[in-house]
């Protein structure tokens, strides 16, 4: 008659295929909140540093005025 074990491959094939993005979904949610935090950490320590660097000329305008 007729064979369903081929059927049953591809379909466990197929099964596999759409299972495995959601299987990473939580990986990649991960990944992307890393990668957010060093983002922002680099904007904080490049801000700090900006607002440091303002200070000091500002200062050195105000001094330079009696």
């Amino acid at each position: 008659m007729f064979d369903i074990k081929p059927l049953t491959r591809i379909a466990e094939y197929a099964r596999g295929i759409f299972e495995c993005p959601n299987a990473q979904r939580g990986q990649a949610l991960a990944e992307y909140t890393l990668i957010l935090a060093f983002i922002f950490i680099a904007c904080v320590l490049a801000l700090g540093f900006l607002g440091l660097a303002l200070a000091g000329q500002l200062e050195s305008f105000a001094g330079a005025f009696p």
